[in-house]
């Protein structure tokens, strides 16, 4: 039997059809590192003075009950260099359970702080939870207000099959617990990042932190930042990661 040419076309493009489209999702090419002070603390700007001796610069997550026109101009300033300022709440309640809070707090929440930020003058693009983590049904609520989010909704994934509202964060004070300081951990934690190519957001707090380890003393000093900024920077030289502010990081990884 003869099969005409463009018999055969049909029955391949008929073949094809029934096929399935798969879509490739490209992987992040490096790590990228950020770090993320939380609250809005007196010793923010000692922070920032560590992060300028190694030529890197921390993003801030503030909550907005501490912010008036005396600390304002700081953190205005920051956002001039480059610095990102995220919203951290007003209040900084949880928003962990919904028998606690409702949805109608939550959004005031989201959006008063945020218009407050901005009321200085100061873009504001992120959002970290107060206790880091949010309830799930809470978080459509951020979609009109914040392009990226820390709520810890992460299944434990620091890659981009994570949803930008849905990304978590490596506390260095809880990974500093012991009476000496092992910082080991957490360089363990970022060569992990490295060869996984994730993005790794690193937060503290007050600088010496007020979380203290086994024998009473601040559980992060300015001398442990600066050994884990080091080594980061080491790793920055070898070109197998970036460091970021919170903004450009996701932008960066995201992209």
């Amino acid at each position: 039997m003869r099969i005409y040419p463009f018999l055969l076309l049909l029955i391949f493009i008929g073949s094809n059809a029934q096929q399935p489209t798969l879509k490739k999702v490209a992987g992040a090419k490096q790590a990228v590192f950020s770090f993320i002070f939380d609250d809005l603390n007196t010793t923010d700007s000692l922070v920032k003075s560590v992060f300028d001796e190694f030529g890197f610069q921390p993003s801030f997550a503030i909550t907005t009950k501490k912010l008036n026109p005396k600390t304002a101009p700081l953190y205005k300033s920051y956002a001039e260099e480059g610095i990102s300022i995220l919203s951290h709440s007003h209040t900084h309640p949880k928003m962990n359970n919904s028998s606690d809070i409702d949805r109608e707090t939550v959004l005031m929440e989201l959006k008063d702080s945020k218009e407050r930020i901005e009321s200085y003058g100061i873009p504001v693009r992120g959002f970290v939870t107060p206790n880091s983590y949010m309830r799930p049904e809470f978080l459509s609520l951020l979609d009109t207000e914040y392009d990226y989010a820390f709520t810890n909704n992460h299944n434990d994934l620091y890659d981009i099959s994570v949803d930008k509202k849905q990304l978590a964060r490596y506390g260095i004070e809880s990974n500093i617990s012991t009476s000496d300081h092992s910082i080991e951990k957490i360089v363990s934690r970022i060569d992990q990042a490295i060869t996984n190519k994730e993005l790794l957001v690193l937060y503290g707090h007050a600088l010496p932190s007020t979380y203290l380890d086994d024998l009473g003393k601040p559980r992060v000093t300015a001398n442990d930042l600066r050994a884990i900024l080091k080594y980061l920077k080491s790793k920055v030289i070898n070109g197998e990661c970036i460091v970021l502010t919170s903004d450009l990081a996701i932008q960066e990884y995201y992209r």
